[in-house]
C-alpha cells in the first residue's frame, strides 16, 4: 500500500478546509477573507507540483483572456500622467489570482461543503438584517444599520446580489438533493425569507437582477424555450414585485422615486439631483472624455484628471453637482474612459470566454453563469473590482469553471 507523506497530505487537507472556511468568511468579513486568501496562498506554494498547476492554467482559456487585459491595462500606463493612482488602480487587481490558486488546488468533493458554508454565513447574515429592520438588534456594528437600509456586513446593492445568488443557489441544491421533509422545508423558508428580504432592502438593482437570474437559470437549468423563458418569468414577476409593491415600504419608496427621476428627465429634458439623476450627470461627462479618446482611453489613473477637465471646460453646468466623484459608478463607463473601446472590447471577452467554459455539470454551469450575470448586471452601476462582490466572484468562478478531465 502506497503511504502519503503526511507532510504533503495536511498541506493539501488543510489547503481544502481553508476554501471552505473562505466561503463562509466571503458574506462575513473582508479582514477574514483576505487573511484565509494569504493562507490559502501559502499552502499552495508549499503544496508544489508546478508543472502540474501550469498545465491546467495554460489549458483554460479565460486565464490567457484576463492576463490579456490586465497587460493592456499595464500598457496604457506609458499614456498616463498618474502613475500613482494607475498603479493603485492595477493593485485591486490582486484578488484574480485566488482564481488559478484554488482552480489548481481544489479537490472537486469539496464542492458542496464550499456551498453549504457560504448558505449557511448567508443564513446569519439574514438573521441579522431582519432584526436590524425589526429594530431587535441589541447593539450596532455599524451605524449605517436601520430599518431602512438593514444591510449587515456590506453596502444594500452587493448584499441584494448575494440574497439572490444564495436564492438560486439553494433552489438548485432543493432541485438536486434527496431530502428529507425538514430539509425540504427548510430550504423552501430560506428561499421565501431571502426573496422577502431582497424587497425590504435598500437596493434596487437587486430587484431588477433577480428577473435576469430566473431567465438565465431557466434557460440553463430546465432548458426552456425562449417564449417559455419569458412566459413564466413575467408570471413569476408580476406577482412577486405586486406583492413587494403594497407589502414592503422600502421597494414601494424607492419604485416611485426611480419613476420620478425618469419622468422627469423626459419631461424637463434634465435629470433631477438624486441618486439616479447624479450618475446620469456623470456617464453624460464621461461620454465627452470617451468621444475625444475613443481608440485607448486616457490611460488607467488619469480618468479623474479627464473628467474634472470636461467638467471645467464644457460642462461648468453640472460642477457643483459632481464635482466630488470618486469613481463612474459604471464599470463599462470606467474601463472605456481609461482604456478605450479596445480595453473595454477586452473586457467583454473575459465574460464572453468565462460563459464558454464553466463546468459540463448541470448544477455548476447553472451556478456558475447566475454569478457572472449578477456581476455584469452590477457594473451597470456599480464599479469592479468592489471588495465584496469581487471576492464572491472569483470564489464562484475558480469553483464552477471546467477542469481538464
Amino acid at each position: 500500500m502506497n503511504v502519503i507523506p503526511s507532510k504533503l497530505f495536511s498541506t493539501q487537507l488543510l489547503f481544502q478546509y481553508i476554501v471552505v472556511a473562505l466561503a463562509f468568511a466571503t458574506p462575513l468579513s473582508i479582514a477574514g477573507y483576505t487573511a484565509l486568501s494569504a493562507l490559502l496562498l501559502v499552502l499552495w506554494l508549499i503544496e508544489g507540483d508546478w508543472y502540474a498547476k501550469w498545465k491546467m492554467i495554460c489549458a483554460q482559456p479565460v486565464f490567457k483572456v484576463i492576463g490579456i487585459f490586465y497587460l493592456f491595462l499595464v500598457l496604457s500606463l506609458l499614456w498616463s500622467d498618474n502613475l500613482i493612482q494607475g498603479f493603485e488602480h492595477l493593485r485591486k487587481y490582486y484578488l484574480f489570482l485566488l482564481i488559478p490558486i484554488i482552480y489548481t488546488s481544489l479537490d472537486r468533493q469539496r464542492i458542496p461543503q464550499i456551498f453549504s458554508a457560504f448558505l449557511s454565513a448567508m443564513i446569519i447574515s439574514e438573521v441579522l438584517s431582519y432584526l436590524i429592520f425589526f429594530d431587535l438588534m441589541p447593539f450596532k456594528y455599524k451605524e449605517s444599520w436601520s430599518s431602512i437600509d438593514p444591510s449587515p456586513f456590506m453596502h444594500h446593492t452587493p448584499y441584494s446580489i448575494f440574497l439572490i445568488f444564495s436564492i438560486f443557489l439553494m433552489l438548485i441544491r432543493l432541485l438536486k438533493e434527496r431530502k428529507n421533509t425538514l430539509q425540504t422545508y427548510f430550504y423552501t423558508f430560506f428561499i421565501i425569507t431571502m426573496t422577502i428580504n431582497l424587497f425590504i432592502n435598500a437596493g434596487r438593482t437587486g430587484q431588477f437582477s433577480l428577473l435576469i437570474a430566473l431567465i438565465v437559470f431557466l434557460s440553463i437549468y430546465w432548458r426552456f424555450s425562449v417564449l417559455k423563458t419569458l412566459i413564466s418569468t413575467s408570471l413569476i414577476a408580476s406577482f412577486i414585485f405586486s406583492i413587494a409593491y403594497v407589502a414592503s415600504p422600502n421597494f414601494h419608496h424607492r419604485t416611485n422615486e426611480t419613476y420620478q427621476t425618469f419622468h422627469y428627465l423626459l419631461t424637463q429634458g434634465k435629470p433631477l439631483s438624486d441618486s439616479t439623476g447624479l450618475r446620469l450627470m456623470m456617464w453624460q461627462t464621461a461620454g465627452i472624455v470617451i468621444s475625444e479618446h475613443p481608440l485607448i482611453g486616457v490611460g488607467v489613473g488619469d480618468e479623474r484628471d479627464a473628467y474634472h477637465e470636461v467638467l471645467d471646460t464644457k460642462l461648468p453646468e453640472l460642477k457643483d453637482q459632481i464635482s466630488g466623484f470618486s469613481d463612474f459608478h459604471n464599470t463599462y463607463i470606467q474601463i472605456a474612459v481609461y482604456s478605450g473601446v479596445t480595453g473595454l472590447a477586452l473586457f467583454g471577452a473575459i465574460f464572453f470566454t468565462l460563459y464558454r467554459n464553466f463546468d459540463t455539470n448541470k448544477e455548476l454551469k447553472t451556478i456558475g453563469a447566475i454569478m457572472t450575470t449578477l456581476i455584469l448586471l452590477f457594473m451597470f452601476i456599480g464599479n469592479f473590482p468592489a471588495a465584496y462582490l469581487t471576492i464572491l466572484f472569483v470564489l464562484m468562478t475558480a469553483v464552477t469553471l471546467k477542469r481538464p478531465t
